[in-house]
């Protein structure tokens, strides 16, 4: 790809110093804030590693990206934050260890270019993963923005189902574009007026019920827009309110993620007998799929090695609406056991699975398969989990 040489990075050996730049100190970037420039507005991806607690138990970061055919370097004066560059040797981001679990990639790329790298960079790469926002957490993050903000202030909410296994694939040429369901619908509105419509608009649409996008205000002009892959947009004035956003939307994926896993435990002490092997995490469709959906979401699945779920496996067919699966998630590698059906998903995860797997099945499966899913971990609703969490 060609880079704008305004949207790559100066040498600098200070974290601040970065930080400064972004915010605008320097003359380029507040020209770019004002879109008197080509390159792209200042956008953060949230990514995932390994999930150990201690940065010790796992590789460091620049072997990290070195799979994904990236150059991390340490800045000399803070060895937790990292210059991005490409083989080309291309400054195109700035990476800071959140915590020993999450990252922070910083660019100026355009949205194609930045969302292409970010994408290449996880879906080779087993040590890497998105963040996967589903409903229920933007539904929370919602709820803290009611609660932080006048209602008079401008909010954006984007509602998305694209049914991708609905048309064959090999007779995707014969359709129009609006002959396969992509419901798309964004509100630009007040808040107060958001939070009075959205409900019966959910009710009446389901897919109004798949949410993957939201705006958080900041504190003075503009706004964050967080999509459900974790990428967050600084549409604000202030660079020191945006990283302070996306510490707080790592706050709440950390802890929902951390919930996820130690119910994902409780419940498996005796779900499986004696063996302790795993336990189980149950989704259950609004309403039965159609098989011939079924058998294309299957096929795609597990036939197609960079599916959107990050899958790959085995599967048996017991029936023609009946699957089973000994499958891999690739991120990290894990095995986990699949039972599929026009009604549900049922996965065995033994202990040590991580949580986000859980994340993205059912941020996946919302966007994709059926908006108004429920999911439940043992006994427990996944939306509860957000809940206790967010309290």
């Amino acid at each position: 790809m060609k880079v704008p040489q305004n949207a790559l990075l100066p040498q600098y050996e200070r974290q601040t110093d970065y930080f400064d730049y972004f915010g605008g100190v320097e003359q380029q970037v507040q020209e770019l804030q004002d879109k008197k420039l080509k390159a792209g507005l200042q956008k953060t991806y949230l990514l995932e590693t390994v999930d150990s607690g201690r940065p010790s138990d796992r590789p460091p970061v620049p072997q990290i990206f070195e799979r994904s055919n990236l150059k991390a370097v340490p800045l000399k004066h803070d060895s937790d934050t990292y210059l991005i560059a490409t083989d080309a040797g291309e400054r195109v981001a700035l990476l800071e260890e959140v915590d020993s679990r999450y990252l922070a990639l910083y660019t100026l790329l355009p949205s194609n270019q930045s969302d292409q790298l970010v994408h290449s960079a996880v879906s080779v790469n087993p040590f890497l993963d998105h963040l996967w926002l589903s409903s229920q957490s933007f539904l929370s993050l919602w709820s803290q923005v009611l609660s932080n903000n006048s209602g008079r202030r401008y909010g954006k909410i984007t509602f998305e189902h694209e049914s991708v296994y609905d048309a064959p694939e090999a007779e995707e040429g014969e359709y129009l574009p609006e002959e396969r369901r992509a419901s798309r619908f964004t509100m630009v509105d007040r808040i107060e007026v958001i939070n009075q419509k959205m409900n019966p608009l959910q009710e009446q649409y389901s897919p109004l019920a798949s949410i993957t996008q939201l705006r958080i205000p900041g504190q003075g002009r503009g706004g964050h827009d967080l999509y459900f892959d974790g990428k967050l947009t600084n549409r604000s004035d202030s660079f020191s309110d945006h990283r302070a956003t996306l510490y707080g939307v790592t706050d709440l994926y950390r802890a929902l993620t951390k919930r996820v896993e130690q119910q994902l435990w409780l419940s498996g002490a005796g779900a499986l007998g004696e063996s302790g092997f795993g336990s189980v995490a149950e989704i259950i469709f609004s309403k039965s799929l159609p098989e011939d959906v079924f058998k294309r979401w299957i096929i795609n699945l597990f036939n197609n090695r960079r599916n959107r779920f990050r899958i790959t496996g085995y599967p048996t067919w017991l029936s023609d609406t009946k699957v089973h699966a000994n499958a891999i998630d690739q991120h990290l590698w894990q095995p986990l056991v699949l039972e599929l059906t026009q009604d549900r998903v049922v996965a065995v995860l033994p202990h040590g699975t991580c949580g986000n797997s859980i994340n993205r099945l059912v941020s996946n499966i919302q966007r994709f398969i059926d908006p108004k899913v429920k999911a439940y971990i043992g006994d427990t609703e996944y939306g509860a989990l957000i809940e206790d969490v967010a309290v």
